[in-house]
């Protein structure tokens, strides 16, 4: 009965290395969405035009042979139209394998869709190193080197519908450059490209709030989704570290539920994906008052949900025994309703005036 699926960040690939990021990006979106547009408006005249000049070329060539000459007509005209054929599968093949395979599940499935985060190129190149930037005296010389330019993809979560259709996408805003001596040192930005556009999408469970991993501690971020966006359920996909999962997770997910009384959806990576990288799971939906209600469990084991719809016999459990695992979970905006009349944050949060 499910009517929507997660994916979480970096869902078809994850590469050992920068070049090779790079090298495995996706097409641009907006050069695909324009190449759409484009195709929807010219279509059936082009089609026409083709199937026209193809029985044209059939009654012209009949028109000239002889009836023993039938076979080697038929066979000629099969070849065109073979070509004809393939020629038009060239035209609509691109190189975005991964949002071609989830568009085909959408539309096989009847869900929608949320592609928590491939990279796709199109991303402007990131500046070189000051240790490499030529100097002024070097820039004038007529025999200088080029400065070297540094390719970067976007980070690129997407909402499909139950057609197929992108509804839309968001290039993740905050980039992951962190330094954990002996535990972590990982620096997005030297393979991807800040996004700048917030993004909101009306979806059949609500309105939608976009946003990718390491986006979650940046609190600023889900009030204005949430304020001037009206999102209802927010999602951060992801890909957390181990170490960094363990300290924040739960509590990072738990505060934006809460202080913006929205659901929060999280689908996350789980386990070893090469030698440099593994990540600690915990896929996880918490409601509007900050309790969990589905978690998929991690590298620390099972996770907990919560039971009993009162306070007196609420009380934390396992979720399930095996790890990783698929959860669903169901969507109450009535719920969520009842809590922002309740407690109405959103409108004291307005009213606040405060200054040092």
């Amino acid at each position: 009965g499910a009517s929507m699926l997660f994916l979480p960040e970096c869902f078809g690939f994850m590469g050992e290395n920068a070049a090779e990021t790079v090298r495995n990006a996706e097409s641009p979106i907006e050069t695909l969405l324009d190449v759409e547009k484009k195709k929807i408006n010219e279509q059936q005249d082009d089609a026409m035009k083709s199937i026209r000049e193809v029985l044209a070329t059939t009654v012209l060539n009949y028109s000239k042979c002889k009836v023993n000459d039938d076979d080697t007509i038929n066979e000629n005209n099969k070849d065109m139209l073979e070509n004809h054929i393939n020629q038009m599968k060239d035209e609509n093949t691109n190189e975005s394998f991964l949002l071609n395979g989830l568009r085909a599940i959408a539309r096989e499935s009847g869900l929608w869709i949320s592609g928590g985060g491939m990279h796709v190129s199109g991303a402007p190149s990131s500046p070189p190193p000051p240790s490499l930037t030529a100097t002024n005296e070097e820039k004038s010389s007529s025999t200088a080197t080029p400065t070297p330019q540094y390719s970067r993809v976007y980070n690129t979560h997407i909402i499909i519908d139950n057609a197929g259709k992108i509804n839309c996408f968001y290039h993740k805003s905050h980039l992951f450059d962190v330094s954990i001596p002996g535990k972590v040192q990982l620096k997005e930005s030297a393979t991807t490209a800040p996004g700048t556009k917030l993004m909101i999408c009306d979806s059949p469970l609500g309105r939608l709030g976009l946003s990718t991993c390491y986006d979650v501690r940046f609190p600023e971020m889900y009030v204005e989704l949430v304020q001037r966006g009206g999102a209802e359920i927010l999602l951060v996909p992801s890909a957390f570290t181990v170490p960094t999962g363990r300290a924040h997770w739960h509590t990072l997910l738990r505060a934006r539920a809460i202080e913006n009384q929205c659901y929060v959806l999280a689908a996350a990576q789980f386990g070893k994906h090469n030698e440099r990288r593994e990540s600690y799971g915990h896929s996880i939906a918490i409601n509007p008052w900050g309790d969990i209600l589905a978690d998929a469990g991690g590298c620390d084991g099972p996770g907990t949900t919560v039971t009993g719809n009162n306070d007196d016999d609420r009380e934390e459990v396992e979720w399930n025994e095996k790890t990783p695992s698929i959860i669903t979970c169901d969507i109450d905006l009535d719920f969520l309703q009842t809590i922002r009349e309740r407690m109405p944050i959103q409108q004291h949060r307005d009213d606040s005036n405060f200054t040092f």
